[in-house]
C-alpha cells in the first residue's frame, strides 16, 4: 500500500472536523432548545447505552481494522463482506429479540420502550457499529478525503433535520424524532462509505483465516475500548442512578464539549494508528507522539481559555438559562479535556505496538478509580463531584500509560517527549505555509 502523509491527512481531516465540530455545537444547542432539560437527559442516557451496546457488539473490530488492513491489504474485500454480512444479521437478530422481550429492556433501562422506540434503538446500535467499521476501512485505505465528506454530510443532516424539528415538529413526539433523525444520520452516512468505493459483489462466506485474523487482534482491542468506553461514560449512568434525568441534561452538555474537543484528537488517533503501525523503530514513534501532544496542548489550551472567558455568556444565549449551570460542571471538567486527549493519542500508541495488555489493564483499573469516585463524590458534590472523579480517573489513565511505557523502554520516552525548540520552529513553519501570504 502507498506510504502514509501523516501532515496532509492531519491537515485533510482536520479541516473537515473543524466544520464537524461547529455543526456539532449547533446540534447540541439546538436538541437542548428542542428537548429541554429533562428530555435531553433522558436522550444522553440512550445515547450512552447505545454506544455501550454497539461497542460490545463489535467485539473492537473497528478498532483494529485500519492495522488489519495495513497489514493484510489483500483482505480488504472479505473485511467488508464480514461487515455487510454481520450488519445484516444482527439487525434481524435484535429486532426480533428486542420485540419479544420489549418488558425486560424497559425495566433494565427504566424506561418505558415502545415497540418504534426500541426499533429506533436496534437501528441506531447496528448501524453505528457498521458506520464505524466503514469509517475503519476507509482510514486503513488512506481515503481520507472520502471519509470526511461521508462525516460533514452525516453531521449536517442532523443540523438540517434539527432545525425542522423546532420550525414544525415542536408538538411531536421529541424522544422519537430525535432517535428517527440519529437513524437516518447512520444511514446517511454509512450509504455515502458505500457509494463512495466500487466494492465487488458482495459474497457471504466464512473464512476461518479471515476470522482468527480479525477477532486474534480485535479482542484486546475490544476489552481495552470496552474499558475506555465505560471510563468514558460511566458516569452518566451513576448520575442518572444518583440523581434524575434533569442533572443528567445538565452534565450531558458539559460532557458534550469534552467530546468535541476530543473529535480531533479521535481523527488523530486513528490516523496516528496507522502511521504508527509503519514504523519500525520506536523512537520515530516517539518524535511523531512529542510533536502531535505539543500540538493538542496548544489547541487544547486555547479553546479552554475560551472557554472560560465566554463560556457562561454563550451558554445563556445559545442554550438557555437552564443550561447555564453546565459552566461549573465544565471547570471541573477541563483537566479531563487535556487528559481525555492525550490518553486517547497513547492508548493508539500502545495499540500501535500490536495492542498489548496493558492496554487493556490501564484503562480498567481507571474505571474501577472512576466507578469508586463518582460513588464517593456524587452523594456529596452531586453533579459536580461526578466531574472532579471523571477528571482524576482520566489523568490517572494517562499518566499511567506514560509512566508504563517510560519505565518498560529503558527510561528513554520522557526525554522524547520533552518538546524541543525546533518543533515550535516546525510548526509555525508549517502554519506560515499554509497561509498564501506565508509563502
Amino acid at each position: 500500500m502507498s506510504k502514509i502523509d501523516l501532515k496532509k491527512n492531519i491537515l485533510t481531516s482536520g479541516s473537515f472536523r473543524a466544520l464537524i465540530m461547529i455543526t456539532s455545537f449547533f446540534t447540541s444547542f439546538m436538541s437542548a432548545r428542542y428537548l429541554g432539560v429533562e428530555i435531553k437527559g433522558v436522550y444522553s442516557y440512550l445515547y450512552t447505552v447505545v454506544g455501550f451496546a454497539w461497542l460490545i457488539l463489535d467485539m473492537g473490530v473497528y478498532r483494529s481494522i485500519p492495522y488489519l488492513v495495513r497489514k493484510f491489504p489483500d483482505k480488504l474485500q472479505e473485511v467488508f463482506n464480514l461487515s455487510v454480512f454481520l450488519f445484516v444479521l444482527e439487525s434481524l437478530l435484535l429486532g426480533i429479540v428486542g420485540l419479544c422481550c420489549i418488558g425486560f429492556w424497559s425495566s433494565l433501562l427504566g424506561l418505558e420502550l415502545s415497540r418504534g422506540s426500541l426499533i429506533l434503538i436496534v437501528m441506531l446500535i447496528t448501524s453505528s457499529k457498521f458506520g464505524m467499521q466503514l469509517q475503519s476501512l476507509y482510514v486503513g485505505m488512506d481515503k481520507i478525503w472520502n471519509h470526511s465528506i461521508a462525516q460533514l454530510l452525516s453531521a449536517l443532516f442532523l443540523v438540517v433535520m434539527l432545525l425542522i424539528g423546532l420550525l414544525f415538529a415542536k408538538d411531536a413526539n421529541k424522544l422519537m424524532y430525535m432517535l428517527a433523525i440519529g437513524v437516518g444520520s447512520q444511514f446517511l452516512l454509512v450509504g455515502s462509505y458505500l457509494g463512495m468505493v466500487k466494492w465487488e459483489r458482495i459474497r457471504f462466506s466464512f473464512d476461518p483465516e479471515l476470522l482468527k485474523i480479525i477477532y486474534s487482534h480485535s479482542f484486546r482491542v475490544f476489552l481495552s475500548s470496552l474499558f475506555v468506553s465505560f471510563l468514558l461514560r460511566v458516569d452518566i449512568i451513576l448520575i442518572k442512578r444518583a440523581l434524575s434525568f434533569s442533572e443528567v441534561g445538565i452534565y450531558s452538555i458539559a460532557a458534550h464539549i469534552i467530546d468535541v474537543l476530543q473529535l480531533a484528537s479521535n481523527v488523530v488517533g486513528v490516523l496516528l494508528l496507522v502511521k504508527l503501525a509503519d514504523c519500525t523503530l520506536i523512537e520515530d514513534k516517539w518524535h511523531i507522539m512529542r510533536k502531535i501532544l505539543l500540538v493538542f496542548s496548544l489547541i487544547l489550551g486555547a479553546a479552554n481559555i475560551g472557554f472560560l472567558i465566554l463560556g457562561k455568556w454563550l451558554l445563556g444565549i445559545f442554550f438557555g438559562s437552564d443550561f447555564v449551570p453546565v459552566y461549573g460542571v465544565y471547570l471541573w471538567l477541563i483537566p479531563a479535556s487535556f487528559s481525555l486527549s492525550f490518553g486517547s493519542l497513547f492508548n493508539n500508541y500502545l495499540n500501535s505496538k500490536g495492542f498489548p495488555i496493558i492496554s487493556i489493564i490501564l484503562p480498567a483499573l481507571a474505571l474501577g478509580a472512576n466507578v469508586a469516585l463518582n460513588l464517593l463524590f456524587i452523594p456529596i458534590w452531586g453533579i459536580y463531584g461526578a466531574a472532579l472523579a471523571t477528571s482524576v480517573s482520566y489523568t490517572l489513565w494517562f499518566l499511567s500509560i506514560v509512566a508504563y511505557e517510560h519505565f518498560t523502554t529503558g527510561k528513554k520516552l520522557m526525554f522524547y517527549l520533552i518538546p524541543r525548540k525546533a518543533d515550535f520552529t516546525e510548526l509555525r513553519d508549517y502554519a506560515l505555509s499554509l497561509i498564501p501570504l506565508g509563502r
